[in-house]
Formats: structure tokens, C-alpha cells, sequence
């Protein structure tokens, strides 16, 4: 800026005529010193400019800016109400996935408890099968034991029998053998 001052100065140096006429006005003197003729017609012109525009460009240009106003609220309500119902989707959501932890808790507990029962019922069943085993175990060894004790007083009655024919050479029947040595074990018990 100060440059363009400074060359309209120069030029103005430059411009003034050689022959020295005082009367006649250098430019920037017309340029500095106002003509009110023009100086009316200047404020006129402003005004008329003014009105037209004012009529022509100023309501399209209010209208268009109403308008964009207008599409931006809108589109800041729109945006407002999908956030509120994205925050409602989201509170639902959560509340979904809580209710399905709460459930799969609770079908864990269950399956907990349910096995827990299995597993008592199956060792009640292992026991009671356990002790009846053992009390057939038990029956079989008494049974065993006594057709043992049985055979062993069989062989001893032979062998008693065998050992008092030869001791006594005297010929007996064997039933009536049999007889005696069972009475005398049996007596011995």
C-alpha cells in the first residue's frame, strides 16, 4: 500500500506541465479536493445500487441462507434423535446381554446342582451295590468255609476210620465208622 502512495506521489511529480500555468489543477489535487456535483451523484448512485440490490440479490440471498439454516437444524435434530436412539439400541442391548448373563449363570447353577445330584446318586448306587457285593462276597466265603470245614471233617473221619482199623484190626462196616467218628468230632467241638 505505501508503495502505491508513493508511485501516485511520483507520478504526480511527473505529470505537471512544463510551461508552469498556476491555474491549472495538478491531478491529485482533483483527486484529494471533492466535487460536490459529483459528489452527490456519487451518494445517488450508492443508494439506487443499494435498493436493487437489496430487491435482487439481498431476499434470494436471506432465502438461500434461511434455507441451509433450516437443513442444518434439521439435520442436527435428525442427528440428535438417532444418537437418543442409538442410546436407547445400546441400553436395550445391554440390558439383553445382562438378562443372557443372568440366564447362563443360571443355567450353570443348575448344571452345577444337577451334576452334583448325579454324582451323590451314583455314589449312593456304588455304595449299595459295593455292600451288597460284600455281603455276597461274605455269604460265598461262609458258604465256602463251611462246605470246607464240612470236607475237612469228611477226610478226617476217613482217615480216623483208616487209622483205627489198623490200629484195632477189627472189621467194622464203614457206615457204622462213619457214624461213630462223626459223633466223636462233633462231640470233640
Amino acid at each position: 500500500m505505501n508503495r502505491l502512495i508513493a508511485l501516485v506521489l511520483i507520478s504526480g511529480l511527473f505529470s505537471g506541465t512544463p510551461n508552469g500555468d498556476a491555474h491549472e489543477v495538478s491531478w491529485i489535487e482533483s483527486w484529494l479536493m471533492p466535487d460536490p456535483g459529483l459528489f452527490l451523484w456519487t451518494i445517488v448512485t450508492f443508494f439506487l445500487v443499494l435498493i436493487i440490490l437489496k430487491v435482487a440479490a439481498w431476499k434470494p440471498l436471506m432465502d438461500t441462507l434461511d434455507a441451509r439454516e433450516k437443513r442444518i437444524n434439521d439435520a442436527l435434530s435428525s442427528a440428535d434423535k438417532a444418537r437418543e436412539e442409538a442410546e436407547k439400541v445400546s441400553n436395550e442391548y445391554d440390558e439383553m446381554i445382562k438378562k443372557a448373563q443372568a440366564e447362563a449363570q443360571d443355567i450353570v447353577s443348575k448344571g452345577k446342582e444337577s451334576g452334583e445330584k448325579l454324582k451323590q446318586d451314583i455314589e449312593r448306587k456304588a455304595m449299595e451295590k459295593a455292600d451288597e457285593l460284600i455281603e455276597k462276597s461274605n455269604k460265598q466265603i461262609e458258604s465256602a468255609k463251611a462246605k470246607a470245614i464240612d470236607e475237612l471233617k469228611s477226610i478226617s473221619i476217613d482217615l480216623a476210620i483208616k487209622a483205627a482199623s489198623k490200629v484195632i484190626n477189627k472189621n467194622l462196616d464203614d457206615s457204622t465208622n462213619r457214624d461213630i467218628a462223626k459223633s466223636t468230632i462233633n462231640e470233640a467241638n
